[in-house]
């Protein structure tokens, strides 16, 4: 186990899951339904980092993370670590942990995956989602889907069979970025107005092969709204290789909202990956 952090509050451990207090609401993370991840204890509509399937070349899951495909759980007051051993994907072997962020009152997601077969997963993607709703609630017309890729490789993935039609028909690939970290930085969005307080989002500019934005426009701030779906990865996994990615949630109050976002942003990038596991 890493370093305990220094937070706000710890993980504790009851019928309905793991729950943590953070940006004054209480989160229940969930390991064992369709949907892995930290769910609003009083609005189910929102949801923090949860694994949302796998895609590879040709084929799209949603269904990879359901309970039947979970393996193993590990827990502390500080981390909770659940591995996922999907069928029908080569031997494909996911492990991700929620931890504490070491500083402000965050949440970090590792994700890693490693496969015992050779050569046949191309191209693999490993989503993540955040939706947040807003004081509103949640639209209920369909909404464009904006693809932000991080190479050109990246930008066909979209194309290559994984997505469905229904997908497509409102789905724009946006340019190849010239500056990776200009693009993969932080994603902001407004918190309930209620708390005046704002959650923010970090994504560390190489981890993220696609990252899918849900809404009218091409940008991740949309009022207090924030729909936005990771594909991490995107590459051809190998056996004997393990593969690593990492996101950060934070909430923050609002005194903070103006200096506190660059200097959390810049903390995550500089921050070695950890390598235990």
């Amino acid at each position: 186990m890493s370093q305990k952090p220094v937070s706000f509050a710890k993980w504790q451990a009851k019928p309905s899951g793991f729950v943590l207090s953070r940006g004054g609401r209480d989160w229940t993370l969930l390991l064992d339904g369709e949907f892995p991840g930290l769910h609003a204890f009083d609005k189910s509509e929102d949801v923090v980092l949860c694994l949302d399937g796998i895609a590879a070349a040709g084929r799209m899951d949603p269904g990879a993370f359901s309970s039947q495909w979970l393996v193993g759980v590990e827990h502390n007051s500080y981390q909770i670590e659940a591995t996922y051993a999907p069928a029908g994907w080569s031997g494909l072997n996911v492990r991700a942990r929620w931890s504490l962020a070491a500083r402000h009152e965050g949440i970090d997601l590792q994700v890693q995956v490693w496969a015992k077969s050779v050569g046949e997963l191309k191209a693999l993607e490993l989503f993540v989602t955040t939706r947040l709703a807003g004081p509103d609630g949640p639209i209920s017309r369909p909404q464009a889907f904006w693809v932000q890729p991080r190479d050109p490789r990246s930008a066909a993935f979209s194309y290559d069979g994984r997505e469905p039609a229904g997908v497509l028909a409102r789905l724009t690939t946006l340019p190849v970025p010239i500056n990776l970290e200009a693009e993969f930085g932080q994603v902001v969005a407004d918190g309930p107005e209620a708390s005046g307080g704002r959650y923010i989002e970090l994504a560390h500019r190489h981890d993220v092969a696609r990252r899918i934005i849900q809404g009218e426009e091409p940008q991740p701030i949309l009022g207090d709204r924030l729909s936005i779906r990771y594909g991490l990865f995107g590459h051809d996994l190998e056996k004997g290789v393990v593969v690593r990615g990492r996101l950060r949630g934070i909430w923050i109050s609002p005194s903070d909202r103006d200096l506190l976002p660059q200097t959390a942003f810049h903390e995550f990038m500089a921050e070695p990956p950890p390598l235990d596991g």
